[in-house]
């Protein structure tokens, strides 16, 4: 397993992606070998960008164009101007994934590996924020102040597999004990700001900080008979950054349309690792802080169309910049290397991706309150792809969901079901991770499946009083009212 980069970032572990050098580099190999994690670590958790909220969530995360709800600033910050009362937001994520890898043989054709399977679940809360809408000379203006769990970073895949010679049909089998476990998340917080330019337009931004924290544990273990030999480790990984987020968008009658971009960024990295080893003395690494990971750039937009009253059609297109996200300043490591498989980055196959989410709404009226029904699909392309076999992981994403919202409160739920599958390869005897990685024991299938669920509950303060006379007290001359009533 291993790190994310955001927007999305992939093959989720720095160590586990770099390659290994030889001579006086030898011992930092071993350790980002051992934290060499499975083939399906590049799809465990998708780095596609992605905003929060269940309504989003059941639209395929089509929702750059609309960004209507407290949720926006996560999606595009000019949709804050939209909002017309307070609004406290707070959204909760479930998610289970499974990974299987099947068919593995060697590269030389003259070992088979036993299928292997797993499967975990991780949940946290998602996102949390205040809105508070106000007038500035006239004009609509939201400040926000919010908090997103960006990657939840909890994930294991463990198990036996067993290895066969097939060239010797009566030669002993050998067992092998995999255990990778990631436990961690990266979060931001962000000031947004939005403001209605004209009736039709709206800009909006934010500053966000961003803060991740994790920890590794990877072991090995290779028996044959009542021999046996193992190779272990644990990391603790830290970063913290900040950036800016822009956005722009237009509202007409039956359509809208919105760009944002979020900027790329230099943060902090700071490793420390250990390994341990029945074939190698105990390594260990620190990287004193000093090394630096950039986080990619990220632009999305979308289009939205309102064929009736009732029905809303929407449209996204992310483009993120992966093969800008490298990392520099790492002790025995001259120059920059790509983060995902820690080559240099004209010589990377990290590619960049272009992703591509579509949604429906449909609204059924009720008495003082309205029940959607909300369907989506999406393809998201990783940039990352495997080191041996090169093949891209590319995700596959359906949603649906619904809710119940009334003038003051908004329910919302929505499920979304992605599958993928590559041909990856992996480290499957101590041997090659002890000697650094060079090479791979196994090749084959890997399929991955998640479940994801989203809550989210939005509560609109309807009684401002209070809110009004906090407003009024504060220094910017130019506040002259508050926020008109909602429609």
């Amino acid at each position: 397993m291993g790190v994310p980069a955001p927007g999305e970032a992939y093959r989720r572990r720095l160590y586990y992606v770099m390659p290994p050098r030889p001579h006086a580099a030898a011992p930092c190999a071993l350790i980002l070998t051992l934290a060499a994690a499975p083939a399906a670590a590049q799809v465990l958790i998708p780095l596609t960008r992605s905003g929060s909220g269940a309504r989003a969530a059941g639209m395929a995360n089509a929702f750059v164009a609309l960004s209507d709800d407290g949720t926006a600033s996560s999606w595009n910050p000019a949709g804050l101007a939209q909002l017309r009362k307070p609004e406290l937001t707070l959204v909760y994520g479930l998610s289970r994934h499974g990974v299987r890898f099947s068919g593995e043989r060697s590269p030389d054709g003259r070992f088979a590996f036993t299928n292997l399977g797993h499967g975990y679940t991780s949940s946290s809360l998602d996102f949390a924020s205040l809105a508070l809408p106000f007038e500035v000379a006239r004009r609509p203006v939201t400040l926000q102040l919010g908090w997103q769990r960006l990657y939840q970073l909890d994930g294991s895949v463990d198990g036996d597999t067993v290895r066969h010679t097939l060239a010797e049909p009566g030669a002993p089998t050998v067992s092998i004990a995999l255990d990778d476990e990631l436990r961690g998340q990266i979060d931001l917080v962000s000031l947004a700001g939005a403001m209605k330019l004209t009736g039709r337009t709206s800009i909006g931004g934010s500053l966000n900080i961003w803060r991740g924290r994790w920890t590794d544990h990877t072991s090995l273990v290779e028996s044959a008979g009542e021999a046996s030999d193992f190779v272990s480790g644990d990391a603790r990984n830290s970063v913290r950054g900040h950036n800016f987020t822009a956005g722009l968008l237009l509202t007409y009658p039956s359509w809208n349309a919105g760009l944002v971009y979020h900027s790329p960024f230099w943060s902090t990295y700071h490793l420390q690792s250990e390994m341990r080893s029945s074939q190698a003395p105990t390594v260990s690494v620190d990287s004193g802080g000093s090394a630096r990971f950039r986080f990619p750039r990220n632009l999305a937009a979308g289009v939205a169309w309102r064929p009736a009253v009732l029905w809303t059609l929407a449209a996204d297109v992310n483009h993120d910049q992966w093969t800008d996200a490298v990392v520099d300043r790492l002790r025995g490591r001259p120059g920059a290397v790509n983060f995902f498989d820690g080559l240099p980055p004209e010589l990377s196959t990290t590619r960049d991706t272009v992703s591509l989410s579509l949604g429906v709404e449909h609204l059924f009226p009720r008495e003082g309150s309205v029940v959607p029904l909300r369907m989506g699909f999406a393809w998201e392309p990783q940039g990352p792809m495997d080191p041996v076999t090169q093949d891209p992981a590319d995700y596959l994403m359906l949603s649906m969901g619904s809710g119940y919202n009334s003038n003051r409160l908004k329910l919302d739920v929505a499920v979304q079901y992605r599958w993928s599958g590559f041909r990856g390869s992996d480290v499957r005897s101590v041997g090659t991770a002890v000697a650094g990685g060079l090479g791979r024991d196994a090749v084959g299938r890997v399929g991955t499946r998640e479940w994801r669920l989203k809550v989210s509950a939005i509560y609109r303060i309807s009684e401002t009083k209070r809110l009004r006379a906090a407003v009024a007290r504060l220094p910017a001359p130019a506040a002259v009212g508050y926020a008109r009533p909602a429609r």
